[in-house]
């Protein structure tokens, strides 16, 4: 018998023999609901974890997102992630709807977590009290990384539940890290985490999530007039319009922008031609043809970008070869 932390209430009613029908065959059938495929150990920190890998079925009908009829493309949220505040979400008319703040655990535990490995360093190798030190500071280290999950669990459920339609942006986090005065507290964010989340929330609460293109220049682009600025540096918190005069919160401004470029992605992906049927498609920038970039825009398996994991829940999947259109596939700027 295995004591486990965790409330397994929800694990049994799924194991529990229930009359249903069978899909296949349409009989009445006395069985579980789900059941269990494999089972992995691993440690971590000062205890175990058993993590189960189980075949159930999909949420009710009541828990997902209705489905949207296809000329339908607003209703989309964007979500721009950043160090100030960690993930800012905005319709593509600049409201704010939702503004996350980190705890970033790293930070705060940097004091500990000098004293604990000061503490291993004094201790003789392979002695006992050696054992003990490093026991403590792998605790410390858990201890941080259960705090950054719980919280990112916490944002992409939010987000997933709340909105139907996402977008965020394609981040080069490993180029990213190269800045090194910024590289642990882009570490400590984890983006990379919560866009993975959200990439299969989507698809379990039936939601669309769409990946921005990395070039697009959500920061410093006028979410009222579409007017493009300068670069912004980054302690420069406010977004200023030298051409209709609005002035918003930079965040909030990158988000809505990540808004309306995915409507505008939505629409146009609904109106290509298709390639089978003989239409006219124009080889613009970032498709296929003469002058086509190699990379276009999409991290690399070695940059370790939003897109090297799974990018986003949708039904349909727009044509390869359009510009500006966001790559949709199913089951992850400052």
């Amino acid at each position: 018998m295995v004591r486990v932390h965790d409330d397994t209430r929800r694990l049994r009613r799924l194991l529990r023999p229930d009359s249903r029908d069978d899909p296949e065959t349409g009989r009445s059938v006395v069985a579980p609901r789900a059941r269990i495929l494999f089972a992995t150990c691993r440690r971590h920190g000062a205890r175990w974890y058993i993590s189960l890998n189980i075949d159930a079925p999909d949420f009710h009908p009541q828990r997902r997102h209705p489905s949207r009829p296809g000329d339908d493309h607003g209703g989309f949220v964007g979500v721009d992630r950043g160090l100030s505040a960690f993930a800012v979400a905005a319709t593509a008319t600049g409201t704010e709807v939702g503004r996350f703040t980190a705890p970033k655990p790293l930070q705060r535990s940097m004091r500990s977590l000098r004293k604990q490995s000061r503490a291993v360093s004094r201790t003789q190798l392979r002695s006992s009290n050696h054992t003990k030190a490093i026991r403590r500071l792998s605790r410390e280290h858990a201890h941080i990384a259960n705090v950054r999950r719980s919280f990112l669990h916490e944002v992409s459920s939010q987000l997933v539940k709340t909105h139907d339609r996402l977008c965020v942006e394609d981040l080069a986090v490993a180029n990213l890290l190269g800045n090194r005065p910024l590289a642990r507290a882009i570490s400590d964010a984890a983006w990379t985490e919560l866009a993975r989340q959200l990439s299969y929330k989507a698809v379990w609460y039936g939601a669309e999530l769409v990946v921005c293109d990395r070039w697009v220049p959500s920061t410093k682009t006028c979410s009222r007039c579409g007017r493009v600025g300068p670069p912004m540096e980054l302690g420069k918190r406010v977004f200023s319009c030298h051409g209709c005069g609005l002035v918003v919160d930079r965040d909030c401004n990158a988000a809505a922008n990540l808004a309306a470029w995915a409507e505008a992605a939505s629409m146009a992906t609904s109106q290509a031609p298709d390639r089978q049927a003989g239409g006219r498609v124009t080889n613009a920038s970032g498709g296929e043809g003469a002058g086509h970039r190699g990379s276009d825009g999409e991290t690399s398996p070695r940059e370790g970008g939003t897109d090297t994991l799974a990018l986003a829940a949708c039904h349909r999947t727009p044509e390869k070869g359009a510009a500006g259109r966001p790559r949709v596939e199913e089951p992850d700027r400052l």
